[in-house]
């Protein structure tokens, strides 16, 4: 009973850590909400949606909010989209951009049920 009560509390301590917290929706652009409303019914319309492997960050470029969709299936790799709907002539990946070297502050916005985190957060500057 004595190693019971450190393992418990071992346990509850690591679990706490791995919750993960997400950017609240009322922050949000509206063309985001619909988007992810879009994958939330395709994904309860078919739980095998690609979309259930997705996920949405967000970070902070030139004091701006940017928005980058990742997934496995998807063969392209992910634009930058602002808070206001526009896109960035960039792709995430080219590593010679102004956005790739200076963006910072990464952090989930959404996460399909079976997204994993093959992408890791990047830009914690």
């Amino acid at each position: 009973m004595k190693i019971f009560l450190p393992l418990f509390l071992l346990a509850c301590l690591l679990q706490s850590c791995e919750k993960e917290t997400l950017v609240p929706e009322d922050e949000w652009p509206q063309w985001l909400k619909t988007t992810i409303d879009e994958h939330e019914k395709s994904i309860r319309d078919d739980p095998k949606s690609s979309y259930a492997l997705g996920a949405w960050m967000r970070t902070t470029w030139n004091q701006v909010y940017y928005y980058e969709y990742y997934n496995l299936l998807f063969s392209s790799m992910p634009i930058a989209i602002s808070y206001s709907g526009d896109t960035l002539d960039t792709f995430v990946g080219d590593t010679n951009s102004d956005y790739h070297n200076q963006k910072c502050c990464s952090v989930y916005v959404w996460k399909g049920p079976d997204y994993k985190d093959y992408f890791p957060l990047t830009g914690s500057k």
